[in-house]
């Protein structure tokens, strides 16, 4: 059973994160040697990638937690629905939080989470970390998810 490799339209392109770290004039990295996808699908399990509060054009939401939470639920939400599963489907999900925003992160958690799950809900764990992917990121959402057959 091969892999597939799951990038929707309605989630940031993995090859424009590379490509904003290039210098003015470089070529740009073809999405085929990206080495990222948003998520993997192999048989019955979807492995979502770290998922960021960036819109599809790009752009960080917000500097809020509360709106950049929601915004990389969304996203993971937009990944599992784009295979034919639910957010029902997530067996585990970990959020990585910004150091120094973990409690903010928790209250986000504890104020959203019900729009997204609910019981019996996903394996959970909170991790504070250095840094996510871009400095006006406060956390960063990675999941796994078993469909149906």
């Amino acid at each position: 059973m091969k892999k597939e490799s799951i990038n929707p339209d309605n989630v940031w392109k993995p090859e424009d994160y590379f490509n904003i770290y290039h210098s003015p004039g470089l070529p740009k990295v073809p999405p085929e040697k990206s080495g990222w996808e948003q998520a993997v699908k192999k048989g019955n399990w979807l492995f979502i990638s770290g998922q960021t509060p960036t819109t599809p054009d790009g752009k960080t939401v917000a500097t809020d937690m509360h709106a950049q939470l929601r915004q990389a639920l969304q996203n993971t939400r937009n990944i599992v629905e784009t295979v034919g599963g639910a957010m029902d489907d997530i067996v585990s999900i970990r959020y990585y939080f910004k150091a120094g925003y973990m409690e903010e992160g928790l209250a986000a958690l504890r104020d959203l989470g019900g729009e997204y799950f609910q019981s019996p809900y996903p394996s959970t764990t909170c991790v504070e970390v250095v840094r996510v992917a871009w400095a006006d990121h406060l956390l960063e959402v990675e999941a796994i998810a078993m469909l149906d057959a």
